[in-house]
């Protein structure tokens, strides 16, 4: 892996991925940064408690634009002066809305991996509001740090799974896994459903995982995502999973998104692999 991207805003939640990827760069192996900030505003801004608008002149415009690069600098200053000084950390400003500039830049850097902060507070800054939509709009890996989450090595990983779509396994290949490949135990978790032959599901990912280590756990829980979760917590795992897939297990099993999964995650990070 060799390009990690950061989009930035002044929330706890992206302060925290900052803190994450910092002390994660000797495991993760990656060689450059690039930190995106926009400086888009709209030009119309509604005037609080009125229905009217005020449109920002452009003095003010130019000052929101200052503060954004300063603080952009700033950003990059504190990283390469700490363990990031073998990491060439870019900057990249655009006056794009974030999704728009997030599009342009992945297409143009082609970067191995987006990473997110994600904060449980409402109205927490742009990327913890937007959160769905950046996920849902990357071509690549995401992963989304909760604000309350610490870096650990990626030993313990969970991955959520329906046994039907085993084809999406490919995914799992990510050089993030192959990093950790002699030490990583894999958890991998389904439902348990009548008249499985369980034997059979761990025979087929043997064929497909030869080289990981792994379990493979069920739930009867009615409500799975309480059981992802519930299952997360006791066996202390490092990193949850989400293969791709419009209709991810998520999606399938809780009909609700991997995103929702996010909100009610405060401490682990979730990495949501892309279909290559």
């Amino acid at each position: 892996m060799n390009t990690i991207l950061i989009p930035l805003d002044y929330a706890s939640g992206t302060q925290n991925a900052l803190r994450y990827v910092s002390a994660a760069h000797q495991n993760l192996f990656f060689i450059r940064l690039i930190l995106l900030k926009s400086t888009y505003t709209s030009v119309f801004q509604p005037i609080i408690s009125t229905a009217e608008y005020l449109c920002l002149d452009g003095d003010t415009l130019e000052a929101g634009r200052k503060e954004s690069v300063e603080y952009l600098d700033k950003v990059t200053k504190e990283l390469a002066n700490s363990v990031l000084k073998e990491v060439t950390i870019d900057h990249a400003i655009s006056e794009l809305p974030l999704a728009r500039a997030l599009v342009q830049l992945i297409r143009q850097e082609s970067p191995d991996l987006l990473i997110l902060g994600n904060s449980q507070e409402s109205k927490e800054g742009y990327i913890n509001d937007n959160l769905i939509e950046l996920v849902t709009i990357s071509k690549i890996p995401v992963l989304v740090v909760p604000s309350n989450a610490t870096y650990r090595k990626i030993r313990k990983v969970l991955l959520p799974m329906d046994f039907e779509e085993l084809n999406r396994l490919e995914a799992f290949l990510h050089p993030l896994f192959s990093t950790y490949k002699d030490e990583l135990i894999l958890h991998v978790f389904s439902i348990k459903k009548q008249q499985r032959d369980l034997m059979e599901d761990r025979n087929k990912l043997s064929v497909l995982l030869p080289d990981l280590n792994f379990s493979v756990d069920y739930t009867d829980n009615d409500d799975i995502l309480d059981g992802i979760l519930e299952f997360a917590e006791k066996k202390d795992v490092d990193l949850i999973v989400s293969l791709p897939g419009k209709y991810n297990f998520f999606k399938k099993i809780t009909h609700r998104s991997i995103t929702h999964a996010i909100a009610h995650n405060s401490n682990r990070p979730v990495l949501i692999l892309k279909q290559t």
